[in-house]
Parts: C-alpha cells; structure tokens; sequence
C-alpha cells in the first residue's frame, strides 16, 4: 500500500503532491519555480491558479525564481509524452519537503518500493533523454542535488539552466528529463542567441532564428561574405601642413583633410553603421570580440587607413585558423608599431632586441601568465603556488625571433633595410637586421640557428600555438566577451576541447570554436536565473541593441562620440589590456565583471542621458561638418499599436527587452510611469517605456 498524507494547500501544489491537477492549457503548459524562504526548497508547479495565488502574496514565504520550463499535461498531447513519477519526503521541521522527480519506471518503482518517500503520482509529462541527449524541440532538465536532510533525503532542484548543473562538476550530467519547447521558449533562446551572436535582436533576426533553430542560423552567418570597410587612401606618415579641416561651405568629401586621414573618426562611425545593419552580424561581433584581445590603439596610431586594415584583418581571419591570425597579428605593422617589434633589431655591442610584443604575445594573445587546466582553472604546484609558464630566458629567445622586420615597402618605393612608415600588407623580412642563432621558447624547445626569417618566425609562432594554455586562455576569453563573464569549468572546458580538435582533427578552428561557445547548454535556453551567470552589456553594444530594438537608423556619427562618453571610444583603447580586464571583479563579490571596469557613477550617469537623448530625440541631427550625414534616429512605428494599453505595452518590452525577466512589482512600476502619459499621445507612452527599459538593470545585464 503506497504511504500518502494530506499536506498543507500551498505545498500540495507547489511540491507536485495530492490529487491530480486539472490542467486545462492547451499543451505544452509552464512550469514555474518558486523557492520556499524558511527551508530554501525549491518547490515547482504547473497549476495556474495556485501560481496567481503565489504570486499575489497569499503564499509569503514562497517566492518566484525566474525559473521555467514546459511539459505536456496529458500523454496523448505528443508521441514522446512520458509519465514523470513524483514523490515527496515527510514534511521538514521548516515546513516543507524535498521531491523527487523522475521518468525512468525502474527508477520509480526502487523509489516507491524504498517507504522513503511518499508517492504522489504524476506530475505531468516529458520526453525522456536518450543517448546523446535531449531530441530537437525539447530541452534537458537537470537534477541538481542542493543538500541532503536529516533523514538523509537528497533534496534536488529541477532546471532548464545547465549552468547550475555545471557548477556541480566539470560535466554535465545525464538530463533527468527533456521538456518540450514552446512558442516562447523558442522565440526566447532565438532573442538571447542574437544578444551574443549579433550587435542585438531585431524582430526579423528572431523571426528567422526561430525559423531555422540556432544551429542552421549559425551556420548561414559563418558562410556569408565578409563586410568590408572602405579602404581609405594611405597618407603620409607625418601630416603635411596642407591637410587641414576646412570649414569653409558648402562641405565637400575632402573639407575635414585632418581629421578623416589623421584620426579614426570615420572608421568609428562606420563601425556602428555596420553593426546597425552588415548582414555578417555574428563575424562583426566576433571581430570586435577579437579586437579587444589583440588590442591595438587609436592613441599610439591614429592614421585612419592603417588601423582601418588591422580591424579589416579580423574581420577576414574571425572564422580561420588561430594560428594564421596570430601570423598575421605578428606581422601587422600597426601591430608591429605599436608594441614596437617593427625594426627590431638584432643584439649589438650597444643594443639588444626589444622585448616588448615578446612579453605581450605570450601574455595577452596566447597562453597568459601561469598555466592552466583545460576548463580554466590555475594549475598549481605542491606549495599551493602558481605555475609560471613562461620566464626571461624565453622572453629573449621570443624576442630575437622577432627582430628583421620592417614596415611594408610602400608602392613605388624601394626597399630599404629600415622603410618608412606604411601600413598597406604585412612587414618585409630584412635578414641583416635579424638574430638567426638558437633561441630557447616555450617548454624548453630549442629554435635551431641558420633557419631562414620566415621559417624562424613559423616556428616559434607554432611553438606558441601548441602550448596547452591557449585552448582554455583564448576559449574563456571568446566565452566572457559573446556569453558570460564566469563560465563554469565544464563550459570551458567544452571548448578547449573543440580547440585542440574541431572534430576532424584541426586545431585552432575559429569557426567551429565559436559555434561551440554559442550552442553549448550554457550559452542557450529561453532563461537563465543563476545569478553568477550572464554579463553587463558593454557600451558600444549596448548603443546598438538600442537602436536595432527600436528601428533606429544612424550614420555612426552621435554613436561614436557617446561610446567615448560611456568611456569604451571605438578602437582607442586606453592600453594593450583593453578597455577592462576579463579578470575584473565586480567589488564585494568573487565574480568576474570585466565590463564593470568602466562602470562607475559618472558612466551609469551617463547611459541614463545617452538613452534620453536616443529616446526623445526624433533625430539627432547631421553633424553639419560630415559629408553626407544623416543622423540618428529610433522609429517607433512598430510599437505604437501597443501604447494604449500600458499592460500590452509592458508585455512587449518584458518579451522582445528583458526575455521575460520583470518581476511583477517592476511591471506594475512601469504602467504607473505609462499611464501617467495621456492615451492621447501614443508616442510619448511608448517612449516612457522604452527609456524605462533601457535604462534598467534587467536590459544593461545579459542572461
């Protein structure tokens, strides 16, 4: 005879116990989590009535998570519906019990059979996993154990969020069950996918990610065509005294000479009216990402045409081969003027080779200072003690492989064994300026003398490329700049793997690692509630999310100058460490928040007013001193049917904003603030709205 007792109203739902429920939705339905305060249960139900009861304060001690997943209410709603087996432990000295839910009949019966547990029925219905996982158009649910009680009754948590269940381990467990997706589920993951893989959602990108599932939507980005910026002219090294800003009317293309050839101003706006509209979306995003970890400055070169090649080149080699990027950063020769390995010469009696790209290849673009475990974690040696991966003598074994090369021979020009500043191609070989005896590089490798330039380079470059520590150093990085700020170890371990083997055997595949980083269970669900997980939205993208979400149109002009406001001035980063740190902590806490590093009270300040004026400005207009401008501008069009009801319009922007993350007392906030705007003037309601949005914390933060 099965062990069942009355429980009290609000866990009997809560906890899945009791009669069976009455679900009357059509299938799939929601099943929302709460968490019981006194016991810090995690308690799940799919009755509606019992959710509104909850939620409206009758239940105080039971609040709502964020957490959601759906399942079918009946067996006969889909050939895959399987009865999922529920039981709960005796009530708790705090008033609440463990469960235990499960779709394996063995798994049930042990259960039932134990007299540990008491046996409440079915819950509701699921998909079970089989043996790669969860089928197409369901999502795993995992079985994370939380603690254990007094009568040594596991208590577990039921989520969709397999970062909960990564923290766990460093690999994800078998599903305990596959929920199926609905509508929403879908059309949320397609929103969220395009926040990491795009400069932000529009409503025809998530129509279409809907459309063709994130696989086949990433697949279509890797083979577009790159976007190309417009190579600008290459100008003198030094700017000639007749090249200077005219203002004289009316404006002609080449009235602003300094400014346009001398400063990156033009390559900044284009950059945002790329974002805004370049079809390649996710190699933008992932050039940009690029960008930021082989850093190069405005401030040390700000000739237009040279950065402008440089930020073309990421663009080219964003889904190539590690290696070949690392070549071509090498050989760059605004890389090379930067961290000064252009005309490094080889040791004299009064000089020695120039160890500065030595010391930054190796610590910033490659493998980082100590080394690593495949999922991130620091290495550690017996006394506890970080494990250096590198010291001086390869510091100076790198370097003399990077002496010989000069800037690119300008057209027209001979060859000199010190050319003159260019920056069209990639730095000339001079072997009188070269080192070509031994040097000693990563691991105790030895580079063999009398090898050539280029085969000299090869080598160390390769030697570089097979240390250990760039699967895990570069992966972390790529996951915090498209995904999260603290990626659980499994998460980057899972691309290290990928890394190190594309599947067929080649290392070092930027395609294949970027498309791992965006379909791992990490980075895709419709929600995400673990507060460790997600990141603040850096300036620039955030600009763009803005405009792309509200039909904007821009000339990049008013966006670069407030990127510089929101202190991230597109390609004029303050150091070879990037506008912040990706170990940047966020203060009072262990987590990683690099873009926090340029969050302070002026810059939160300032988002406020740069939304303001994006919001209320029906354009903000040409800047009269560029040729061709046209503004900045939102187009609300789309938005306005919904302003007459503040509850509509709230819905909208919790759907297509905040991925369903307001909470009600936020939602009812915001339809005070709308309904204070007369129903007569659609587009100032609409506008309240959206400023609300973008200016809160649920926008700013990415989960």
């Amino acid at each position: 005879m099965r062990k069942t007792r009355p429980l009290p109203v609000w866990l009997s739902a809560l906890a899945l116990v009791g009669t069976p429920l009455a679900i009357q939705a059509a299938a799939p339905v929601p099943v929302v989590e709460y968490i019981h305060g006194a016991s810090g249960n995690f308690l799940i139900t799919p009755d509606a009535g019992e959710r509104v009861r909850v939620e409206t304060g009758a239940t105080p001690e039971v609040t709502r998570t964020g957490g959601q997943f759906s399942v079918w209410a009946n067996e006969s709603d889909d050939a895959r519906a399987r009865p999922v087996c529920r039981f709960v432990s005796p009530a708790g000295p705090k008033g609440s019990s463990a469960q235990l839910l499960s779709i394996d009949p063995s798994e049930c019966d042990t259960t039932r059979a134990s007299g540990r547990w008491l046996d409440a029925g079915i819950a509701f219905y699921a998909a079970a996993a089989g043996t790669y996982g969860c089928a197409e158009g369901t999502t795993a649910i995992w079985r994370v154990p939380q603690s254990v009680d007094a009568a040594g009754l596991t208590r577990y948590r039921y989520t969709p969020e397999s970062t909960l269940a990564s923290r766990t381990g460093k690999r994800l467990p078998a599903p305990a069950f596959c929920a199926p997706l609905s509508d929403e589920d879908r059309e949320q993951d397609a929103r969220r996918l395009l926040l990491q893989a795009s400069f932000g959602p529009t409503p025809a990108d998530v129509a279409e990610v809907v459309r063709l599932g994130p696989a086949e939507w990433l697949d279509r980005q890797l083979r577009l065509p790159v976007t190309a910026y417009t190579a600008f002219p290459a100008v003198a090294a030094t700017r000639p005294s007749t090249c200077i800003d005219d203002r004289t009317l009316p404006l002609r293309p080449d009235s602003f000479c300094a400014r346009d050839n001398y400063t990156l101003f033009p390559l900044q706006a284009e950059f945002f009216r790329h974002a805004l509209s370049q079809p390649d979306q996710l190699r933008g995003r992932m050039a940009w990402a690029l960008s930021q970890i082989f850093v190069v400055s405005g401030l040390d070169n700000g000739r237009n045409y040279a950065v402008r090649h440089y930020q073309q080149m990421l663009r080219d080699h964003a889904f190539g081969n590690y290696l070949d990027l690392l070549r071509e950063v090498t050989l760059s020769p605004v890389m090379g003027d930067y961290l000064d390995m252009v005309n490094n010469a080889k040791e004299t009696a009064n000089t020695t080779p120039n160890e500065n790209y030595a010391r930054e290849i190796l610590q910033l673009f490659s493998i980082g200072l100590y080394y690593l475990n495949q999922d991130g974690t620091p290495i550690r040696d017996a006394q506890g003690k970080l494990v250096p991966t590198y010291d001086l003598d390869e510091i100076e074994g790198f370097a003399r492989v990077f002496t010989g090369w000069t800037y690119p021979t300008a057209p027209g020009a001979a060859d000199r064994n010190i050319n003159p500043r260019h920056y069209v191609g990639s730095m000339r070989a001079v072997d009188a300026n070269h080192e070509f005896g031994e040097k000693r590089l990563l691991d105790g490798i030895v580079a063999r003398g009398g090898m050539t330039m280029a085969q000299d380079l090869d080598f160390a470059l390769r030697n570089i490329f097979l240390h250990e520590n760039v699967a895990p150093f570069i992966s972390q990085q790529l996951i915090q700049r498209l995904v999260t700020s603290n990626p659980s170890p499994g998460y980057v371990e899972r691309i290290s793997a990928v890394f190190d083997n594309n599947g067929i055997g080649r290392r070092g595949d930027l395609a294949a690692v970027v498309r791992a980083i965006l379909l791992d269970p990490e980075a895709r669900g419709a929600r995400k509630i673990d507060p460790a997980y997600g990141k603040l939205t850096e300036p620039a993208v955030w600009m763009t999310r803005i405009l792309r979400a509200f039909g904007g149109r821009s000339d990049g002009v008013a966006l670069r100058a407030q990127s510089a406001t929101l202190a991230q001035p597109v390609f004029y980063s303050p150091s070879v460490f990037n506008y912040f740190s990706p170990q940047q902590a966020i203060a009072g806490t262990s987590l990683l928040g690099p873009e926090f590093g340029i969050l302070g009270t002026s810059t939160a300040i300032a988002r406020a007013n740069t939304a303001n004026t994006l919001v209320y400005s029906t354009l903000i207009p040409p800047d009269t001193t560029v040729y061709g401008a046209t503004g900045t501008a939102l187009d609300f069009t789309g938005w306005l049917p919904a302003a007459a009801s503040s509850e509509v319009l709230v819905d909208k922007i919790d759907r297509e904003l905040m991925n369903r993350r307001l909470t009600l007392r936020t939602k009812s906030v915001m339809r005070t603030a709308i309904d204070a705007v007369p129903a007569t003037d659609p587009l100032n309601r609409v506008r309240a709205a959206a400023w609300l949005a973008v200016t809160s914390p649920q926008f700013s933060v990415e989960r």
